[in-house]
C-alpha cells in the first residue's frame, strides 16, 4: 500500500458514512443502524499515518451531520409526543366531565 494512499477499507468507511447521513436525512434509522455496522468493521485497525487523517476527518464530520439529523428527528418526535399526550388529556377531562 502506498502511504500517501488511504487504505481501502478508510475509503469504503467514508463512502458508508455519506450514505449513512443520507439515511438519516431521510428518517431511515433501521438503515442507517445496519450502515454503522458494516462501517465499524470497516475502521477497524486502521493504520495511522498522513494518508488517513483528510479521510478520518470527512468521518467526523459525517458524523457531526449525522448526529444532527438525530437530534432534530428526535427533538420532533418528542414535540409530536407531547402533543399527542396534551390531547390525550385534554380528551379524558372532557370524558370525566361529561360523565359527571
Amino acid at each position: 500500500m502506498n502511504p500517501e494512499t488511504p487504505p481501502p477499507r478508510l475509503e469504503k468507511a467514508v463512502a458508508l458514512s455519506r450514505v449513512m447521513l443520507r439515511a438519516a436525512e431521510l428518517g431511515d434509522w433501521h438503515e442507517l443502524a445496519r450502515l454503522e455496522l458494516e462501517r465499524a468493521a470497516c475502521l477497524t485497525r486502521i493504520p495511522a499515518g498522513p494518508a488517513s487523517v483528510e479521510e478520518l476527518r470527512e468521518v467526523l464530520l459525517l458524523n457531526e451531520e449525522i448526529t444532527r439529523c438525530a437530534l432534530i428527528s428526535r427533538d420532533a418526535a418528542a414535540d409530536a409526543w407531547t402533543h399527542r399526550l396534551r390531547a390525550l388529556r385534554g380528551a379524558n377531562a372532557y370524558l370525566d366531565t361529561a360523565r359527571g
